[in-house]
């Protein structure tokens, strides 16, 4: 009897494993990371996929075509650059920037070479230079130009202090927004419920929403220029397309520092000075 007893355990583990868990599966299929598996109890079945990788290109990193997971970083554009033939172009993936070289004499000048590159100028501006009296009493900045040797001109401008920035945009706007509501008799303490019923936000969340929106192309287009130039005998010619009319402003440029007689962030103001960014 007890030899018959003895069997009884091992005949149970055999139903079992016959039987299996139990479990009606529901499976949620095999990856790049994990094979097939129950979403209930766990169990798995099969080998895992594994990464599909394909090879980094200038733009984009090492990434699995499965998945879409990345590895490492893109290799980046070898550049050549532009020639009377073609426009400046990456030797890995064929991509393009800008234009031919100009063979028209007027962008083939010494004088026209001698700006060629990039240049910067650091300004402080102010709330009326950009439109908003009473507001930015001190906002430091650098204001780029870069003169291309194809004919494109791009301006551009760099906050110091972008933080800072952004901190004084909220501080007006939530002043502006706590008088609208004062001007209609509200009290301070009851702006927010009424914003609340209002809007469906407080102050402060109003006022993020309303700054992290706005377009700062809106406040900084003027200090901003994307356009053509070259450089002649009587100045510097300037103009938004080659198909308008070209604006001539006298310069001198002197040991890398350049100065365009008609470029002021004021009327009345001292033209600016520019110079050279150095490269590596």
């Amino acid at each position: 009897m007890k030899k018959c007893l003895s069997c009884i355990p091992v005949l149970l583990c055999f139903v079992l494993l016959l039987a299996g868990c139990g479990c009606q599966h529901e499976w949620a299929a095999a990856n790049c990371t994990s094979p097939k598996t129950c979403e209930l109890c766990g169990i798995t079945e099969g080998e895992v996929k594994g990464h599909i990788w394909e090879d980094a290109t200038c733009t984009v990193p090492k990434k699995c075509s499965v998945c879409h997971l990345t590895e490492g970083q893109a290799l980046s554009h070898n550049w050549e650059e532009a020639t009377t033939e073609a426009p400046k172009t990456c030797v890995n993936c064929q991509a393009t920037e800008g234009s031919k070289l100009q063979t028209d004499p007027r962008f083939t000048t010494a004088a026209t070479k001698d700006f060629h590159g990039k240049w910067f100028c650091e300004v402080v501006l102010t709330g009326d230079m950009m439109g908003m009296p009473g507001y930015f009493e001190s906002l430091p900045c650098t204001l780029y130009y870069e003169f291309g040797k194809t004919g494109e001109l791009i301006g551009t401008i760099e906050l110091d202090d972008y933080l800072a920035f952004t901190e004084e945009l909220k501080r007006m706007a939530t002043e502006v927004t706590l008088k609208a509501f004062t001007d209609q008799g509200i009290s301070q303490d009851l702006i927010d419920d009424a914003m609340v019923e209002v809007y469906g936000m407080t102050v402060e969340e109003y006022v993020d929403a309303y700054v992290e929106a706005i377009d700062m192309d809106d406040i900084f287009g003027k200090f901003t220029q994307n356009g053509v130039y070259y450089v002649g005998q009587n100045g510097v010619y300037s103009s938004q397309s080659w198909y308008e009319e070209f604006d001539c402003s006298e310069y001198t440029l002197e040991n890398d520092v350049l100065i365009i007689q008609e470029q002021t962030l004021e009327e009345d103001g001292e033209p600016l000075e520019w110079k050279r960014v150095e490269t590596e």
